[in-house]
C-alpha cells in the first residue's frame, strides 16, 4: 500500500498531503490538485488505511471525510492531534453538516470544505496549512511585534485554560467569537491567535466598530473610490481589503448598526467587496475574529443584533476571565506591569507593600487588566518611597456592612458621650455640666435618654 518511511524521508523535505475520502473520484480530484501544485500525496479511503499511512509517514497536512465506511472523520482529528500534533488537519463534509464541521474544529481541526468542494479555496486552503509555523504553539513562539503577553500572563487554571485554547484556534481558518468583559484583554488574545496562525505574515487589522460615525462605516469597512461622495478626493481601500490573506478584527462587534451588520453578513457568504462608489466585485480572503463585551443573546432577543450573523461570526468561541477570577495572577500582573513601566515613570520602585498587595487581591477589579495597569501608572507616579503603598493605589474596596454608619446616628452617640463625660468631671451634677455644654437641663436629660445605659438616678445631682 506505501513505500518504506525511510524511502519516503529520502525524498528531502518536500511537503506531503495525506488524503482521506472514500469516494474514488473525490481522491482523484484533491490527488490531482496537489501534483498541479507540485505537492506529493498518498491517498487512504478507511480510517485504519489513514491510521496505517500516519504510523509511517510525516505529512505536512491531512485532508479528510467526515463521514468514511469504518468510522469518522472525527477520530482521524483526534489521533493527529494527540499524536502527530505539528500535522494540520482540514475536514471535507457534505453541504449543510454545519455541526460537524464545527465539531471538528473544536476539536483541533485546521479549516473545513464543503462537498462540492471547490477547487480555488481547496488551493487558498491548502497554501494557508502548508504556511503553518512549526513549533509549541505557545507564548514564546509570539513574534517581537505582539510584545509580551501581559495580559495573558499568569498561573491560574483559567488563563492556562485559555492560553491552550489560542493555541488550537491559531490552527484553524475559522471566524473566531471572543467573549469577555472590558478590559479582559480580547485584542491581545486576538494578536496572539493571528501570531500563531498561518496569516501570521499578513496584516492583522483591527476595526472598533462602536468607534466609527454611522455614515462613515460602509467606507471604512470597504473602502471608496475617487469621486464616491463629497470630500472623497482619491481612492480609499478599506480595513477589510487591507487585511487581505491576514485577520480582519471587529472589536465591539455588537455595537455595529442593524443596517452594516447585513452588509458584513453578505461580504462573510459572498468573500467579496465592492467599494463605495465602485461597481467591480473585489474578492478578499481573510480571517474574521470578532468581540464583544456585550452579552450578544440578549442583543439577538431584543432586536438588536442579527442571529444568522452572529452564526457566521460564532463558528469557534473563546470565553476570557475577568482579573478578579484569577487569583493570585492580579499580584503576577501587577509586578509585570511594574517591571514594564517603572524604569520610565519611578526607577526607584521596586514592590508592593504587604497592604497593596492585600487590596490587590480584595478589590473587584470592573475595568479588568487595563484598570490595573493605570493603577499602578498613578502609583508609580504618587509614590514617595521604595514600595507601592495601598494609599499610592487608591482603590474603592467593597464596603464591609456596617462600615458606614447613619449620620444622625453618629452625632447622637457623639453627644451621648460628651454629656456622660462632663458628667463625670461635673460629679454627675447636673446643672453644673449642662452650663459647661451649653445646653438647658432639659436637653441634657433628653440626651442622656438616648444613651445606653444611663446615669442611675440617684446618682445624678440637680
Amino acid at each position: 500500500m506505501s513505500i518504506s518511511k525511510m524511502d519516503r524521508r529520502g525524498r528531502g523535505d518536500k511537503a506531503r498531503v495525506l488524503v482521506v475520502d472514500d469516494e474514488a473520484d473525490i481522491r482523484e480530484l484533491l490527488d490531482l490538485t496537489l501534483a498541479r501544485m507540485g505537492i506529493a500525496a498518498d491517498c487512504a479511503g478507511t480510517v485504519a488505511e489513514a491510521k496505517a499511512y500516519l504510523a509511517r509517514e510525516e505529512y505536512s497536512l491531512c485532508l479528510t471525510d467526515m463521514r468514511l465506511p469504518d468510522g469518522e472523520g472525527l477520530e482521524i482529528v483526534r489521533l493527529i492531534g494527540a499524536q502527530y500534533g505539528q500535522t494540520p488537519v482540514a475536514v471535507i463534509t457534505a453541504f449543510g453538516s454545519a455541526d460537524n464541521a464545527v465539531a471538528a474544529l473544536k476539536a483541533g481541526a485546521f479549516d473545513y470544505l464543503a462537498k462540492p468542494v471547490a477547487l480555488d479555496q481547496l488551493r487558498t486552503l491548502i497554501k494557508s496549512a502548508l504556511n503553518l509555523p512549526r513549533g509549541a504553539a505557545d507564548e514564546a513562539g509570539v513574534p517581537a511585534a505582539v510584545g509580551v503577553a501581559g495580559q495573558l500572563t499568569g498561573e491560574s487554571t483559567a488563563i492556562a485554560a485559555v492560553r491552550e485554547m489560542i493555541g488550537k484556534l491559531a490552527r484553524s481558518q475559522a471566524p473566531v467569537y471572543i467573549s469577555g468583559e472590558s478590559g479582559s484583554g480580547k485584542e491581545l488574545a486576538a494578536r496572539l491567535i493571528h501570531a500563531q496562525s498561518a496569516r501570521h505574515a499578513a496584516p492583522f487589522v483591527p476595526v472598533n466598530c462602536g468607534a466609527i460615525p454611522l455614515e462613515l462605516i460602509d467606507s471604512e469597512l470597504f473602502g471608496h473610490e475617487k469621486g464616491a461622495f463629497t470630500d472623497a478626493w482619491r481612492r480609499h481601500i478599506g480595513c477589510v481589503e487591507r487585511a487581505h490573506h491576514g485577520v480582519l478584527f471587529l472589536d465591539e462587534i455588537g455595537d455595529l448598526p442593524l443596517p452594516m451588520q447585513v452588509n458584513l453578513l453578505r461580504f462573510l457568504q459572498e468573500r467579496t467587496i465592492v467599494r463605495v462608489g465602485g461597481v467591480e466585485p473585489i474578492e478578499v480572503d481573510i480571517r474574521v475574529i470578532a468581540a464583544t463585551n456585550r452579552v450578544l443573546d440578549q442583543e439577538m432577543a431584543q432586536g438588536n443584533f442579527r442571529s444568522d450573523l452572529f452564526y457566521r461570526l460564532c463558528v469557534l468561541d473563546l470565553a476570557l476571565p475577568p482579573l478578579r477570577e484569577r487569583g493570585e495572577d492580579i499580584i503576577l500582573l501587577a509586578q509585570y506591569f511594574l517591571n514594564k513601566l517603572g524604569n520610565t515613570l519611578n526607577p526607584k520602585v521596586n514592590g508592593f507593600t504587604a497592604s497593596a498587595m492585600h487590596q490587590m487581591m480584595k478589590y473587584h477589579w470592573p475595568g479588568n487588566v487595563r484598570e490595573l495597569k493605570n493603577r499602578l501608572e498613578r502609583a508609580l507616579v504618587l509614590c514617595e518611597g521604595c514600595r507601592i503603598d495601598h494609599q499610592d493605589l487608591g482603590l474603592a474596596l467593597p464596603l464591609v456592612e456596617g462600615a458606614i454608619r447613619p449620620l444622625n446616628l453618629v452625632r447622637a452617640e457623639a453627644e451621648c458621650e460628651a454629656v456622660r463625660r462632663a458628667l463625670v468631671l461635673c460629679g454627675n451634677n447636673v446643672t453644673e455640666a449642662a452650663r459647661h455644654l451649653g445646653i438647658s437641663r432639659l436637653t441634657l436629660y433628653r440626651v442622656l435618654e438616648r444613651s445606653a445605659p444611663p446615669p442611675p438616678p440617684e446618682a445624678l445631682i440637680s
